[in-house]
């Protein structure tokens, strides 16, 4: 057995029986929403969970401030002008400019991959490119921030994607790491077909944008906190999730629910009265939906304390857990393998995944090298449905899912931690090249230049 009968019991306990972070969870997403690192709205939520880490028994519970750029929305009017007049449910993305008073024609360009901007390369300069969110099939999936690259390098005047999710759902997210130099834009799914079809009828929309957004230099915070390891307190288990969300919703699914998982293990591992080998470090990083800001600058401000990071765990939209993924370790941890037997009660399987990917805060201390151990996990019900739009709202959030997810995060943490050797080794610079290349991440990471 990876995790001692006793421990596993409480856990089981805490987590399943006795949870604690969901209704903590309903009076952050129903009493702050929307949470803009640097603003008002982070603030709230950061000092939210430092006193939920202090009065639940954790040690050194403290702040990691990072300075931020803080965009905050704006009024957005984006009107078809021609061959039908009709205002477009759209939002702004993430670091869209302050200021755009637009009217240009759109053009189709599928799914906006590097491909169909260079076929379209006379077509697209200075008109507004339509994408949906998809790639062609076997292709890898892009990130918005790629798409609107390709667009700028093919001089657009705009880019809006239309939605994957039905129901007036337009999307938000970042488009660019600093003040993106063309508008982007989330349109719903029933304007951007509306608007294919026109193109694909012969006719030639114009649109009129009008957007305004500020910018300004602000504080964040990441909220951290330790249960000192009883043998090697030097050596450290991380598990972090992002804080921080979009304005236009509660921050529910994306993620609240990281948060609460996090918060959940947390108050489960502190509540066992007993310690393992190596120290548990838990954060609530701010600034993620921006560029990674709380990940990336704590990997920037302990450098020198990576080679003691022992194994990094991710809570990002995180559902019903059934496996595990080691990014850039292509094969299976015997550990791990027997702890998915141990916990085969609450759905594990000896499922693994290896494939790199980026875009949440795993991705600073995999690239450098540092061990990350994840959940594979199916979100239920409509949770993925209302990504980055105004339906990610509280009621989206399974208790079920969450406690499950709880249980076997706070086990995978407690085997890592506890374990005689280290289990995994720090990547070296020439393992994570390869890593890039072979999952292919180059293009993605240039893109976040």
């Amino acid at each position: 057995m990876i995790v001692p009968q006793d421990v596993s019991d409480r856990l089981l306990a805490e987590c399943l029986n006795r949870p604690q972070a969901y209704k903590e969870l309903q009076w952050l997403c129903d009493n702050v929403g929307g949470r803009t690192s640097g603003a008002e709205s982070g603030n709230r939520a950061e000092e939210w969970g430092h006193r939920l880490f202090s009065t639940w028994g954790l040690q050194d519970v403290r702040y990691e401030e990072v300075p931020v750029t803080v965009w905050q929305r704006g009024s957005l009017e984006a009107d078809v002008l021609e061959p039908a007049s009709w205002r477009l449910t759209a939002v702004a993305h993430g670091n869209a400019p302050s200021c755009v008073d637009l009217t240009a024609e759109i053009v189709d360009v599928g799914h906006g991959e590097k491909a169909d901007f260079e076929r379209l390369i006379d077509a697209v300069k200075g008109k507004v490119a339509l994408c949906d969110e998809g790639v062609a099939p076997g292709h890898r999936a892009l990130h918005r921030t790629e798409k609107l690259k390709f667009a700028v390098e093919a001089s657009a005047a705009g880019l809006m994607i239309l939605s994957s999710a039905s129901g007036g759902l337009p999307r938000t997210g970042v488009c660019y790491y600093g003040e993106a130099p063309i508008p982007g834009m989330g349109i719903s799914q029933e304007d951007g077909e509306r608007l294919l079809r026109l193109i694909r009828g012969g006719a030639k929309p114009k649109i009129r944008v009008s957007m305004r957004n500020s910018n300004s230099m602000g504080l964040g915070r990441t909220v951290l906190a330790d249960i000192p390891g009883a043998e090697l307190p030097d050596e450290v288990v991380l598990a972090g999730a992002h804080l921080d969300s979009w304005d236009i919703s509660q921050g529910a699914t994306d993620n609240g629910l990281g948060t609460a998982i996090v918060l959940e293990m947390a108050h489960a591992l502190a509540s066992l009265g007993r310690r393992p080998r190596r120290t548990l470090r838990f954060a609530l990083w701010t600034a993620e939906e921006v560029g990674l800001c709380g990940s990336h600058a704590y990997v920037r401000y302990h450098a020198d304390e990576l080679d003691k990071l022992c194994g990094v765990l991710n809570f990002d939209m995180t559902g019903d857990p059934y496996g595990f993924w080691t990014p850039g370790r292509r094969s299976c941890h015997p550990m791990l393998s027997a702890l998915a037997d141990q916990l085969g009660g609450l759905g594990m399987k000896s499922d693994f995944e290896h494939k790199a990917g980026l875009h949440s805060d795993h991705q600073p201390f995999m690239l450098a090298g540092v061990p990350v151990v994840g959940l594979l996990a199916k979100l239920h019900g409509e949770g993925g449905h209302y990504y980055h739009s105004v339906g990610d709202t509280f009621e989206k959030i399974s208790l079920p899912a969450l406690c499950r997810a709880a249980a076997v995060a706070a086990h995978t943490m407690w085997a890592i931690a506890d374990a005689p050797e280290r289990p995994f080794a720090r990547l070296s610079p020439e393992e994570i090249e390869k890593m890039i290349d072979d999952d292919d991440l180059r293009d993605a990471l240039s893109a976040e230049q």
